[in-house]
């Protein structure tokens, strides 16, 4: 299972759909390749894979949003109000 981030009624599993809610400015990408075995030339930067090559406390925490890890799933985000 990959990162996801609950914002009330939305879920955001890509980086395009955290951008939608957040603003493309507000995305911090992660300073490693976090994927194993990805393929050389290709951008791991994608806005359509998922989740993973944000850094997602940095990313809500500099769109000023206050936020938690889900007690059931820490791969998931929850913003709070």
């Amino acid at each position: 299972m990959c990162n996801s981030v609950e914002i009330g009624a939305i879920v955001a599993y890509t980086p395009r759909e955290l951008a939608n809610v957040v603003g493309q400015d507000a995305i911090v990408w992660s300073d490693q390749n976090p994927f194993v075995r990805w393929p050389e030339g290709k951008e791991w930067r994608d806005p359509d894979l998922c989740l993973c090559s944000v850094n997602l406390p940095a990313t809500l925490t500099k769109a000023g949003l206050r936020w938690k890890r889900s007690g059931v799933d820490p791969m998931e985000f929850v913003v709070s109000d």
